[in-house]
């Protein structure tokens, strides 16, 4: 049987053992391992782990505040628990991304694309979301295409597929300017270069502050490193003006 794997949900616990050996022969076993959780605390502990999700889709559900029935395109969303939640909120989602899709007929429909060439066609949707998504295109890591403006080109591509006033909810690693073989990490220049045609309806940010995720102002959030590890997060909503 296959196994499906599971969502990057925004929180979830972490088994933490004093010796290796313990997980491999915990593995599968969730039931004794909650009674040694608590019976040998010394030997393995139960940890709670946030990501960056923790700020980012709660800003996504609260600013893309479209009608039930409109019809939203999210990006990036193979390991993402978004889609469900859109559908679960009344859109019809449209859900895609470069790697297949194990879970299907569960609300979103499910499109294998690359939005540098998207098969849509114009003015398709009435909002997308593009939540840590932005930063991985042209980098080389999900696919091997590189090109160091593709995230410029998808923003465009986007844009072509929303009708005017509709709405772009853009989530983004932030803080000082650099790349890796992962990501890229997004300062002000580089919002408004993705950001060019958009219109700017809110801007938070959000830093990782130990294992926590709190909003912060963005003299702050400027200042993170967010290379190899996001540490700092920008979040836009955004409308089309035709």
């Amino acid at each position: 049987m296959t196994e499906v794997p599971e969502f990057a949900w925004p929180a979830r616990f972490a088994y933490l053992y004093r010796w290796n050996f313990l997980g491999w022969f915990l593995d599968g076993h969730a039931v004794v391992r909650e009674i040694l959780v608590r019976a040998w605390p010394r030997a393995i502990r139960r940890a709670l782990q946030l990501t960056e999700r923790v700020a980012e889709i709660p800003f996504v559900l609260r600013e893309l505040n479209l009608s039930p029935g409109s019809r939203i395109l999210d990006v990036g969303s193979r390991w993402s628990p978004l889609p469900l939640f859109l559908s679960a909120m009344g859109y019809r989602t449209v859900a895609v991304d470069l790697m297949p899709f194990l879970i299907q007929g569960s609300g979103p429909q499910f499109v294998l694309a690359d939005m540098r060439q998207p098969p849509f066609r114009r003015e398709a949707f009435d909002g997308a979301t593009i939540v840590s998504t932005l930063e991985h295109v042209g980098v080389g890591f999900y696919d091997p295409a590189r090109g160091p403006d593709d995230d410029v080109r998808l923003m465009a591509n986007i844009r072509s597929l929303i009708r005017p006033d509709g709405k772009l909810i853009l989530t983004v690693p932030f803080g000082q300017s650099e790349t890796d073989d992962h990501q890229r990490v997004y300062d002000r220049e580089r919002l408004l270069q993705v950001t060019a045609g958009w219109a700017i309806e809110a801007e938070r940010f959000a830093v990782r502050d130990r294992t926590a995720w709190r909003t912060a102002p963005e003299p702050e959030a400027a200042l993170a490193r967010s290379v190899p590890e996001t540490r700092a997060v920008a979040m836009l909503a955004l409308r089309n003006p035709g």
